[in-house]
């Protein structure tokens, strides 16, 4: 992996961009084969293998959204007949970060039971507090690798104390909590609104753009974004922090970056062959990207900005670090170490973007 970035910029130039299920599919099955420490290789193939696989998959989502519907290719069962059935299996479990003894799981049963669970079928949730509360929720049909897709299943994210949003459409998007009676369904506004700086964000329930959650009214209200291509935005961001996101895929890369008065701004990034992913979840509405350094494996270079984008502090990031903050879901993040500003200046750093400039 010496030459990470040439190898990425030959292959995408050699071959055919998967589709967005194709990826989706890939990944599903991926996390159940492989270990918790999947992503303790060398970071520069983690950055790149995570832009190749967000760049396609924001291209193929609107190609996914505009084709119709496909027809119902699994029994259509209940949640009940989906949860505990002795054919059916935990596909994944996400334990409440705020509630202890809160957690959601999510089932599969398939139409025709595998051994490797590659198979058409339907999904469920199930979500218990430590109160006795107890939800049971019909989720997505999903397909398999062997047969044409029929779509994915969707995102959870935690977006309050054991209350959690499931980005999907047709069924959803929801919002599931154990003393729920039954899922709370979402009205998605699907016209972008223009809000001031400091609106908090969410992924949409297509995962296309960003959108703005209202829990007490249930509504899911697009916002609008600057349409600049293969934008990854980071999400989500705290109350009172701008929107802003990493655009391009492989080198030319640029920030975009929304600014106090509401406006947009966009500053390029060096043309460098090192990789490069943004680290996101900061608490001072940091805007900050990871980036590989030449000659040292063992060490990256933390790029960050508190003032949007008009200046700029490199600091020197130890590879084992870095890679215990990767979060593997809802989707996969690296996240800006809490302390970084802790963190030692580096010696002979690549050169910081470039002047912001309006869009």
């Amino acid at each position: 992996m010496s030459d990470l970035s040439t190898f990425v910029s030959e292959t995408e130039g050699s071959i055919d961009q998967p589709s967005f299920e194709v990826v989706i599919s890939t990944q599903r099955r991926a996390r159940r084969r492989r270990s918790a420490v999947a992503f303790a290789g060398a970071l520069a193939a983690a950055l790149a293998l995570m832009l190749t696989v967000a760049g396609v998959g924001q291209l193929g989502r609107s190609q996914t959204l505009a084709g119709s519907a496909p027809p119902l290719l699994v029994p259509d069962w209940t949640a009940d007949q989906v949860v505990g059935h002795p054919d059916a299996f935990v596909v994944r479990q996400l334990e409440s970060r705020t509630e202890p003894g809160t957690a959601l799981t999510v089932w599969k049963r398939c139409a025709q039971p595998r051994v490797d669970h590659d198979c058409f079928g339907r999904e469920a949730f199930a979500v218990v507090d430590g109160f006795g509360h107890h939800l049971v929720a019909l989720g997505a049909v999903t397909g398999s690798s062997q047969q044409p897709s029929l779509g994915d299943d969707g995102l959870l994210r935690e977006v309050d104390g054991g209350l959690w949003y499931w980005a999907h459409l047709n069924p959803g998007p929801y919002l599931l909590s154990a003393p729920m009676t039954e899922a709370a369904t979402l009205t998605v506004v699907d016209r972008a609104f223009t809000h001031s700086f400091g609106v908090a964000s969410i992924e949409c329930a297509d995962r296309v753009g960003l959108c703005s959650l209202n829990q007490d009214a249930r509504t899911l209200e697009r916002l609008a974004t600057p349409q600049v291509p293969s934008t990854r935005w980071a999400t989500p961001t705290a109350r009172g922090c701008g929107l802003w996101g990493l655009a391009g895929i492989g080198g030319n890369l640029r920030l975009i970056i929304q600014q106090r008065d509401g406006s947009f701004g966009s500053a390029d990034l060096p043309d460098d062959p090192n990789s490069t992913t943004m680290a996101e979840g900061g608490h001072r509405c940091e805007v900050a990207y990871y980036q590989g350094v030449a000659g040292d494996p063992a060490l990256v270079q933390l790029v960050v900005s508190l003032d949007q984008g008009r200046t700029w502090q490199i600091r020197r990031a130890p590879l084992s670090q870095v890679v215990g903050l990767v979060e593997e879901q809802p989707r996969p993040r690296f996240l800006i170490p809490p302390q970084w500003t802790e963190l030692p200046p580096m010696a002979n750093p690549l050169a910081p973007p470039g002047a912001l400039h309006r869009l």
